[in-house]
């Protein structure tokens, strides 16, 4: 790959780096519709699928779209819809702790959408694009305001412009074709200047603009090879743009030499795509590279393709590699072009995973289903761990309820696995971190074959205790809120704990200005000036939305340590495990095979815990100690107050 840099000054000319990978380039293209038909798809408010909204989907207690494309062996994902009014922070925190580069695009919105869209301004879209990507770089593009997200690797200018700017320009005028390259060196030299004006100017992504595999008939250069004259037509834009009626604000053609990709979409066979276009584009290129945004022959054996394919890729200079086209069926366009539902590797079920307030309505979150088998063959040839179809509908055990129903509900899938990631997710919940994965997998192991009434607290209990020789405490552990959640549920904490009158939510700082970073700021100063940290389950929970958390887990997430505050030092608790009552009290554990009952707990010689009132009891005007809940047993060592927490959870 060329080196790449940036434009304008010499402060912006430092040598690009890929964010996340530097491998070939192993994508999946990601539009997850969530309805069936047309008829359903017409009422959708929008395709952002990337935004905070639909977390249902992608998020690891939803459907959990980015861990199956993580386990496919994928390292990029490829979006396309992009409301800049949206926050798209947790989506790229998310990708980036998955290993995943995400590779997002301008929607068609600047361009002939929009009112005053750029066709109307004779195809100068400079403004209305500048105007779009100065809020995407205020709506989670950076993670700090001079640098991009590092999750962030290309940003596609326009898909498909052969076939829309303006229509069918493929088979149109010359004059069509120099109103299509005027669209888009316009919008590049608009993104470049919301850049310089924001000073961005670290981990600088690259930027493409993704063509069609037809024939351009009135195209000037590389006539007759599909895709590859449109790039030759744009090339000599970026370095002629007066030539095309455009004045650019910044210097476009350094830009365009240093951090520029060329893509194109094709559904056709790999030796095909050889022969037609990757032998002729390394004759007509030197120095820049080339990916396919959209890659799938239909039927074909799709080992064989993808791996031929990939291995071009290996064996290239300048071609990066493909994203698999699709991920999830497309069933809006069943009246399209005919084999527009062969592309997809899922399918949507019947069964309903959740449900999804996206915008100015609710969708149902269906089930994932195999197609044709071809989650398994794009995770053999990406070299993936798979994905287990066992999984795709049943209860997540990152989304369940943290209780006794939800320990339930991932038990009776009898696999250790789902069982273990239930349990993790608890002992992150008490702001810890497990640092001997043998003796949690026995823990786990055993709760997933023999859990039954009273389970939780029990399992609870042990990991309140703190068994130091498999799990390790934080002392940087805080409240926040929990990136999992959507935000509705977040908005919903942030009204109550605002409407207590025990933290200011007037005087907070800008940094912290998007649902999830207010709810950091907020759950932590609450929970500190109100809770009790040795009952995180209780005090910091808000109805859901937050997590008391160690930064193993909150370290990728953007600006979350910036807007939270630390928790006030604490004396250690008892590091022992529960014990059973009386003079003969013997010590149990979770990972004793005769421990298969909550043992009786006992009483401490301190006085009555109290515990902050959880934030969906609302009706319960002040706090409620836990003795008067859950009567004088839950005067306890502080190992076993989360048993109580249980009591209360049921009582509330």
């Amino acid at each position: 790959m060329q080196s790449m840099g940036s434009f304008h000054s010499v402060w912006m000319l430092a040598a690009w780096s890929p964010t996340v990978v530097a491998d070939v380039m192993k994508g999946v293209s990601y539009g997850p519709v969530p309805v069936k038909s047309k008829v359903d798809e017409s009422s959708v408010d929008s395709d952002d699928w990337f935004c905070d909204e639909a977390v249902s989907m992608w998020g690891a207690a939803g459907r959990a779209d980015l861990a199956n494309i993580q386990h496919l062996g994928a390292n990029m994902i490829r979006l396309y819809g992009n409301d800049p009014r949206n926050d798209h922070t947790n989506f790229l925190d998310e990708a980036l702790a998955r290993g995943l580069s995400v590779a997002p695009g301008m929607s068609d919105y600047p361009y002939f959408q929009g009112e005053g869209h750029c066709q109307t301004t004779d195809f100068d879209c400079f403004a209305q694009v500048k105007e779009t990507y100065v809020q995407n770089l205020k709506g989670g593009f950076r993670s700090r305001p001079e640098s991009y997200h590092p999750a962030l690797k290309y940003f596609n200018i326009i898909n498909e412009p052969d076939l829309k700017m303006p229509k069918m320009v493929v088979l149109g005028s010359r004059e069509e074709v120099y109103q299509m390259c005027r669209s888009i060196i316009s919008a590049f030299d608009g993104i470049l200047e919301a850049e310089k004006e924001a000073g961005v100017r670290e981990n600088l992504i690259n930027f493409t603009a993704t063509f069609s595999f037809a024939v351009c008939t009135n195209c000037e250069f590389s006539r007759g090879f599909p895709g590859l004259s449109q790039m030759a037509q744009l090339d000599d834009a970026m370095h002629h743009p007066q030539k095309y009626g455009y004045l650019p604000k910044n210097n476009i053609t350094a830009a365009y030499e240093a951090r520029f990709t060329h893509s194109f979409n094709t559904a056709n066979a790999a030796v095909e795509v050889k022969s037609l276009f990757l032998d002729p584009y390394e004759n007509a290129f030197r120095n820049t590279p080339v990916y396919i945004g959209e890659y799938h022959k239909p039927h074909a054996n799709q080992v064989d393709d993808l791996t031929t394919i990939l291995g071009y890729a290996q064996d290239s200079a300048l071609f990066l590699g493909i994203s698999f086209f699709q991920y999830q069926v497309a069933y809006w366009k069943e009246d399209q072009e005919p084999g527009e539902l062969d592309f997809g590797m899922f399918g949507l079920g019947d069964d309903v995973v959740t449900s999804m307030p996206y915008f100015s309505k609710t969708y149902d979150i269906y089930c994932l289903e195999e197609v044709r088998g071809l989650p398994g063959d794009v995770s053999q040839a990406y070299g993936g761990v798979g994905i287990s179809k066992s999984s795709l509908c049943v209860a997540n055990p990152l989304g369940v309820s943290l209780d006794q129903t939800g320990l339930m509900k991932i038990a009776a899938q009898k696999d250790a696995s789902q069982m273990e990631l239930f349990v993790e997710r608890l002992i992150h919940h008490m702001g810890a971190s497990v640092k001997n994965r043998t003796e949690f997998q026995i823990v786990a192991k055993r709760y997933s074959s023999t859990a039954k009434e009273g389970s939780f607290a029990e399992l609870a209990g042990y990991i309140g205790g703190k068994p130091e020789w498999w799990i390790q405490t934080s002392l940087r552990a805080r409240c926040l809120a929990d990136r999992t959640v959507h935000p509705n549920v977040i908005g919903s904490a942030i009204g109550w704990v605002c409407s207590q009158g025990k933290v200011d939510c007037k005087d907070v700082p800008t940094e912290c200005n998007s649902t999830y970073r207010l709810g950091d700021y907020l759950f932590s100063r609450f929970m500190n000036a109100n809770g009790d940290a040795s009952n995180p389950l209780v005090s910091c929970d808000f109805g859901g939305a937050a997590i008391y958390t160690p930064p193993e887990v909150y370290d990728h997430w953007t600006g979350s340590e910036l807007c939270a505050q630390a928790a006030p030092a604490t004396t250690e608790a008892s590091t022992a495990p529960i014990t059973t009552a009386g003079p003969s009290a013997t010590t149990v554990s979770p990972t004793d095979p005769e421990a298969t009952a909550a043992p009786t707990l006992a009483p401490s010689a301190g006085g009555t815990p109290q515990t902050t009132k959880k934030f969906m009891d609302r009706t319960t005007p002040q706090a409620t100690s836990v003795e008067s809940a859950a009567g004088p047993a839950c005067s306890l060592a502080w190992h076993a107050l989360l048993l109580c927490s249980v009591l209360l959870s049921t009582r509330a």
